[in-house]
């Protein structure tokens, strides 16, 4: 349990961010993803799995892809939404503590946190400590993988602070809007682009060269160099060169695209 010590200046200069961004979400998701488990995350991880699997030469069952790789395939297609819901969370601990106080909001955070003034208490399984806050303030951060409350020191927290990041819930009808939309708008861009062309799009969230594409579609070097030139010319793929090696990168209007 991790007990944080808060002075009347602290609660005065509460933080509450709307998330800490799509690269730290993604750390958690890669944890989420290796867990064997029926939860409210089971539709998202048969998602990420036949996306790894039409993308990627990794095993999306054995262990967690690469970092920057799971990021593009796991989070970022997603990253939309799950930044409003994350969103959502953050007016409505606003709304709550303009109805009833900061006091009352952080009481209501989460079913292991525990508001006992001038201590909040954070029963989440790290090193039992207690920290002793000074007047600069806490940042509020929720988290939609997280799987349980974290305590960040100000150095790995937010403007300095300490941070403490909490899992938001996810119902299953929340879950239906985060998930779906995804698949629904993906077999559309498949019908219109056709499945292989689609892929080569989808496999450029992660720049590489033909060669890179080619290795992680099956398909031959020719093949791909045909659908790339083919985006390339509907603007959804630029190309640069990079000392010798010529690299593929999505647009701003390939990413639009792939939503």
């Amino acid at each position: 349990m991790v007990t944080l010590r808060l002075t009347v200046e602290d609660l005065s200069r509460i933080r509450f961010i709307g998330t800490l961004g799509a690269e730290f979400e993604s750390r958690l998701a890669e944890q989420r993803y290796a867990e064997p488990l029926q939860d409210e995350f089971s539709e998202w991880r048969r998602k990420v799995k036949r996306r790894l699997h039409r993308t990627s030469t990794i095993a999306a069952a054995g262990p967690s892809p690469a970092g920057g790789y799971f990021h593009a395939m796991a989070v970022e297609p997603f990253w939309g939404r799950i930044r409003s819901h994350l969103e959502t969370e953050r007016e409505l601990f606003g709304r709550t503590a303009l109805a009833g106080g900061v006091e009352s909001a952080l009481s209501r955070l989460h079913p292991t946190i525990d508001w006992d003034a001038p201590c909040l208490r954070v029963d989440n399984g790290q090193n039992a400590r207690e920290i002793r806050l000074t007047g600069d303030g806490i940042a509020l951060a929720p988290s939609l993988f997280a799987s349980r409350p974290l305590v960040l020191d100000p150095e790995a927290g937010r403007q300095g602070l300490t941070t403490l990041v909490y899992n938001v819930p996810l119902d299953t009808e929340a879950a239906s809007a985060l998930w779906q939309a995804e698949e629904d708008g993906a077999a559309a861009l498949r019908e219109l682009l056709g499945h292989t062309r689609a892929s080569v799009l989808e496999s450029v969230r992660v720049p590489g060269s033909t060669g890179d594409i080619s290795r992680r579609l099956h398909i031959s070097k020719p093949s791909a160099s045909k659908h790339v030139s083919v985006l390339r010319r509907s603007g959804l793929v630029a190309t640069e060169r990079t000392s010798n090696l010529v690299v593929h990168r999505l647009t701003h209007l390939g990413e639009a695209v792939l939503g």
